[in-house]
């Protein structure tokens, strides 16, 4: 996992597939190899290792992020846009996200990755603007997640909210 950190992937592959070897229910070294095969855009080798993650440990909320997150990259294309997420996969980035807040509710990025995902849905946009702006509050001036609002605004058709949200934001350097 050090080795994963300091960007020594390839090393990292090596002592991850030899823990492996010795504890194949390794929570930290699925989740770790998972984040490498990632890294590599290997998104089918990474979602293997991050869902036998997920099996071993039902108490790590990082695990069930990036669970989320690669069944998101799943829909995208080489470019990272997507045009909508399958149904079934939209249930399981949900249920792994809901998973994610639960365990760890100040962990903002369960509730970007869960934002993102409905509003390319067009789906419980109300929602997600509740959760961006608890988001938000946790981060004050995180100015993605201020996007993602506008965003949803725009979706929404509010476009006097979608404008004083980026106007607030850039005026005040937010």
């Amino acid at each position: 996992d050090l080795l994963y950190h300091t960007h020594e992937y390839a090393e990292a592959e090596t002592y991850l597939q030899k823990a492996l070897a010795l504890d194949p229910a390794s929570s930290l070294a699925n989740t770790s190899l998972g984040l490498v095969k990632m890294r590599d855009r290997k998104f089918d080798e990474a979602k293997k290792y991050l869902e036998k993650a997920a099996a071993s440990d039902r108490k790590n909320h990082f695990v069930y992020y990036n669970y989320a997150y690669i069944l998101s990259r799943e829909s995208m294309d080489e470019f990272g846009y997507v045009q909508n997420f399958p149904p079934e996969t939209s249930k399981k980035i949900r249920e792994a996200l809901a998973r994610a807040i639960e365990l760890k509710p100040d962990f903002t990025e369960s509730y970007r990755l869960l934002s993102f995902v409905n509003l390319v849905n067009n789906e419980n946009l109300d929602e997600s603007l509740a959760f961006l702006q608890k988001g938000l509050a946790l981060q004050p001036g995180n100015q993605e997640y201020a996007m993602l609002v506008a965003q949803i605004y725009v979706r929404q058709q509010k476009f006097a909210e979608a404008k004083s949200q980026l106007t607030v934001r850039v005026t005040w350097g937010i």
